[in-house]
């Protein structure tokens, strides 16, 4: 069975798609966008569903030394669901930062910082409050451009429902959507809750580096979904514990918050990319898991779909698929 046709069987089962209804994905475009202001070129790979009506947004921000695959597995999904996806790329904690250093070379230079121990290095380098800064304002200046832009390719811009935008990333793209969610992090002027985002999904998220955690999370009032595993940790933040994923929903006020903690499931097991420096796609059940939820998070909190949130809510329905060890919890 397909991950189409999973969902389509939940879907089914819960009511809120009508039999015999069919969803594709449609083109996908690449393109540079040039932030004038900043002198900032921004990457973004576009992800259309099929058809030409309006559709809600998700916004895809990859991790530390990521690309525009980061976050592929659930951006199809997304697409194939009916949501128009963009993949940002943030130059200067992008893959570049891995080959960087001097002397050329391209992949030759990755490689060669791979087998040093040296890409550790590369990436803390990188993970600093003004590269934050600089990803939020990423998130904003591609916000702005929508308007602004008929078409991309083959993608039909004025398909999105601006209305209804989400944000989701993983490791460092968490910590983007956190921060866009209202989120604050020392030494960084990004503690402001995007009002364009009406919900957001962090797979990976880190908790505050100081202070108090309900003060930092006091200002995530939209709904807000963590994914997470029990071995989601990195040498990158080795700081950062498993159970330190978690301290943010634990935080948050309480209102359409969500938690789903997979048993075994590895930092890298969400990155979405199954290729790049992931050592293979994940299993079935955290794809599978991972999707649904997602999907009914989305359709709620995007599409006004009730019997999504039912599925969400009723343990009877998405905790059921859940095998021992994994979590869903909502407050």
């Amino acid at each position: 069975m397909t991950v189409r046709d999973r969902f389509f069987l939940m879907t089914a089962l819960l009511g809120s798609i009508a039999p015999g209804t069919a969803m594709a994905s449609g083109p996908v475009c690449d393109a540079v966008w040039h932030d004038t202001a900043r002198n900032r070129d921004v990457p973004v790979r576009i992800r259309m569903p099929d058809g030409g009506a309006k559709a809600p947004l998700i916004l895809f921000s990859h991790g530390l030394g990521g690309s525009l695959d980061g976050g592929t597995l659930w951006a199809q999904a997304w697409a194939d669901a009916g949501f128009v996806v963009i993949h940002l790329q943030h130059p200067g904690s992008d893959r570049s930062v891995l080959q960087s250093g001097g002397g050329g070379g391209g992949k030759v230079r990755m490689l060669w910082r791979m087998r040093s121990g040296d890409i550790g290095g590369a990436l803390r380098a990188a993970m600093t409050p003004e590269q934050l800064d600089a990803r939020v304002a990423d998130v904003k200046f591609v916000l702005d451009q929508i308007p602004a832009r008929q078409n991309e390719g083959q993608c039909s811009l004025a398909r999105i429902d601006t209305a209804h935008i989400g944000m989701s990333g993983h490791s460092f793209g968490a910590h983007t959507t956190q921060a866009l969610a209202g989120q604050n992090f020392a030494r960084t002027t990004a503690a402001t809750a995007e009002p364009r985002i009406s919900a957001s999904i962090a797979f990976s998220p880190s908790p505050p580096s100081m202070g108090s955690d309900v003060q930092a999370t006091a200002k995530m009032t939209r709904p807000f979904f963590t994914i997470t595993g029990t071995e989601d940790t990195t040498p990158v933040a080795s700081g950062v514990s498993a159970a330190d994923r978690e301290r943010p929903f634990r935080a948050m006020p309480p209102g359409d918050k969500y938690l789903l903690v997979l048993k075994g499931a590895t930092h890298a097991d969400f990155s979405g990319n199954g290729g790049g420096f992931r050592r293979a796609i994940p299993d079935e059940h955290l794809r599978t898991t991972v999707i649904d939820t997602s999907i009914a998070f989305w359709r709620w909190t995007l599409m006004g779909d009730h019997a999504a949130k039912k599925a969400l809510d009723d343990p009877k329905l998405l905790e059921a698929r859940l095998t021992p060890g994994d979590r869903l919890e909502r407050k």
